[in-house]
């Protein structure tokens, strides 16, 4: 892990977040395990905001890839992808979803911790695995407009609500300002829309 990268920075300056190029893990593991997804070896280049009512942590999650089969001599790679772990205590409901199958940032599926149910929304199901532990609670985190808008971002992603917070991962999102700035809006945007009906 180097140190700053001028353009998080500058990012993070024009837009009020504090930016940890070697990041305090103590928050962001609090969170761990997922449903879907793995942990990261590591968490880096971590921006934050403290609002009146809860916080957003964004930051890169790194894993390891696992090396190719010999004969081939590469070593183990890293990769990352951007993460976000938000504080909101509007939310109520458990439950996770995703759409990433068998990328390197996602978990086996049949290891979730919860039970894998349909949200009813034939389109959804067709590209999400959905996770939580009744059918009410799994209403209650996706609803309508939470699942129209993880299927118009058209990438691959990992979604969890839990009482108090959400987790967002779209695992393809660029390492570049145009990708940071995508993934605060989206993260945004998914807060607004899980919130709306969490009661």
């Amino acid at each position: 892990m180097g140190g700053p990268v001028y353009w998080i920075e500058a990012f993070a300056t024009q837009r009020g977040l504090r930016y940890e190029a070697d990041a305090d893990e103590r928050w962001l593991r609090a969170w761990e395990p997922y449903t879907t997804l793995k942990v990261p070896i590591r968490y880096e280049h971590a921006l934050h905001a403290t609002g009146g009512a809860g916080s957003i942590s964004i930051a890169r999650a790194v894993v390891e890839m696992a090396p190719p089969p010999p004969p081939a001599l590469q070593a183990t790679t890293e990769v990352g992808t951007w993460i976000a772990i938000v504080q909101d205590p509007r939310l109520t409901a458990k439950a996770a979803t995703t759409s990433d199958f068998g990328g390197v940032f996602g978990e086996p599926l049949e290891l979730a911790s919860m039970t894998r149910r349909p949200t009813g929304d034939a389109a959804f199901d067709h590209v999400f695995a959905s996770f939580a532990e009744s059918g009410d609670e799994l209403a209650r985190a996706l609803t309508p407009s939470v699942r129209k808008l993880l299927a118009g971002w058209r990438v691959p992603v990992h979604a969890e609500l839990r009482p108090g917070g959400f987790v967002l991962a779209p695992i393809s999102v660029s390492a570049d300002d145009k990708g940071l700035a995508w993934m605060l809006n989206a993260v945004h945007l998914f807060g607004e829309k899980a919130a709306k009906h969490a009661t």
